[in-house]
């Protein structure tokens, strides 16, 4: 198991209790439905609020989108993965946009960013063949996102399980 993959096991391993709390059944469906995922932006957003740090701003917030979107996508039987690291949106590009550190999720068929909604008023849901994981991989105007995962770091691994298990005292109705 390669070092970037173990963070990816050891924040989704958690989905099995959110999705027990929430009543749901985790299942892995072959290509979740874009419009599900979209639809959820409003619970999403209202879910980050309540949940965040007080201190952080909704804009520097996008590891509580990705745990808040990671939570309601499992209660619609969607499983779908954290990861961590830099993406880089329209890579080689003159719109090319970088954000490092962020959080974001991933499903077997997708790329999708919650925490895109207070930057520009939308989810970002970008299929799997215009997501380039290496700048070697980036074709410029049809690559949509490069996704860079970071590796594991013992620090950052225990910053996000703090972070988890606060997450989860939240959504279980703890302060």
């Amino acid at each position: 198991m390669g070092k970037s993959s173990l963070i990816a096991v050891c924040l989704s391993a958690g989905i099995g209790l959110l999705a027990a709390v929430a009543g749901g059944e985790t299942v892995h469906p072959a290509d979740p439905p874009i419009d599900s995922i979209s639809a959820l932006a409003s619970d999403v957003e209202r879910i980050v609020a309540h949940s965040k740090p007080t201190d952080w701003e909704l804009r520097r917030a996008c590891l509580y989108y990705a745990f808040a979107g990671q939570y309601l996508l499992a209660r619609q039987g969607i499983a779908a993965t954290l990861w961590v690291g830099t993406v880089v949106y329209d890579p080689q590009t003159p719109a090319d946009h970088l954000i490092s550190p962020h959080a974001w999720l991933e499903t077997a068929t997708h790329f999708i960013d919650y925490s895109t909604l207070p930057r520009w008023g939308n989810v970002k849901v970008i299929p799997h063949n215009r997501v380039a994981t290496d700048q070697s991989e980036v074709v410029p105007g049809a690559t949509q996102v490069l996704a860079l995962h970071r590796a594991e770091d013992p620090g950052l691994i225990a910053y996000l399980s703090v972070h988890r298990a606060r997450f989860e005292k939240k959504m279980n109705g703890g302060e």
